[in-house]
């Protein structure tokens, strides 16, 4: 990807024409960052205006990129015959550009 999404409609349409071998895949990872992302601004909404805290946007990045990778460590990944990265290795495919 050479530039982050701008929209929902553009997360959308970047997981439906997404190209490749490993393309379900990396769209599973795709759906996650989105719902991290869209439950970090929740949340970040929430202590902004209830307890008065801001993040910065490197904060913000930081945030989302621990409860992805958290998240992503936690899941097993599953014995197969065919050799494909994990989605923790996917999730490194988007992030470097953005890092």
């Amino acid at each position: 990807m050479a530039s982050p999404p701008a929209s929902l409609a553009a997360v959308l349409d970047s997981c439906q024409h997404l190209q490749g071998p490993h393309a379900a895949r990396a769209v599973i990872v795709l759906k996650l960052l989105n719902q991290v992302i869209i439950y970090s601004l929740w949340r970040e909404r929430n202590a902004r205006i209830f307890k008065s805290i801001t993040l910065t946007q490197e904060a913000f990045f930081h945030v989302v990129d621990r409860a992805m990778r958290d998240r992503l460590l936690s899941l097993s990944r599953p014995i197969a015959t065919v050799v494909a990265p994990s989605l923790f290795e996917l999730y490194f495919w988007f992030l470097s550009p953005y890092s």
